[in-house]
């Protein structure tokens, strides 16, 4: 656990540092457009990812690592996700402030751990599960605020973000059961902020 707790400091103070590189010259495209890190989502208790700008900004594509705590969780998880973002309208309000006021898109994600099954288990009766436990296909929707710092920074936007988000199992457990569980039930609330890259 000591060793995947270092891993995801090392991925954080990377991320950090990353955006704090000061080099005027023109920047690789390894290098991310921007990194994140978010609350809650389906993807860890806490997540920091870092992606890249798509078809004229309006797209994103994300990777993070999530973690979740046992005293949360009940067991200690890590989780590598991959996300997408589509934002097809922006409101500038002045020259500091955007609103992005309708975000949507799709998410996959893996959990490590000997707890989870990435093959169906075959200890069950066939058709006892018809799912891997380790991967997850979500989708959510959200919307974000924007404060632009400057062209000439380093980092040049921060945005906060939220999404309201489910994933497969939740969504067919809702279908299956629409009189016990309402709509409210399978959604989870994530919180987020995103440092945009010079």
């Amino acid at each position: 656990m000591k060793k995947l707790t270092f891993i995801f400091l090392l991925i954080t103070c990377t991320f950090v540092a990353t955006a704090q590189d000061s080099s005027t010259t023109r920047k690789s495209w390894l290098i991310p457009d921007h990194v994140k890190t978010q609350f809650a989502g389906n993807i860890g208790f806490l997540s920091v990812g870092t992606g890249y700008l798509h078809g004229k900004e309006k797209l994103e594509t994300d990777l993070y690592v999530g973690f979740l705590p046992k005293s949360i969780g009940g067991d200690h998880i890590v989780s590598i996700s991959t996300k997408m973002t589509y934002s097809p309208w922006k409101i500038a309000l002045n020259e500091e402030y955007t609103v992005i006021p309708f975000s949507i898109g799709p998410y996959l994600s893996y959990s490590f751990g000997s707890q989870f099954d990435t093959l169906l288990p075959n200890e069950y009766p066939k058709g006892y599960y018809w799912w891997a436990t380790s991967l997850r296909f979500g989708a959510f929707v959200g919307g974000r605020i924007q404060m632009n710092i400057g062209e000439q920074q380093r980092i040049k936007s921060f945005d906060f973000y939220y999404e309201l988000g489910t994933y497969d199992l939740e969504f067919l457990s809702y279908i299956q059961n629409p009189k016990t569980l309402k709509v409210s039930d399978i959604f989870s609330l994530a919180l987020g902020v995103k440092l945009r890259l010079d």
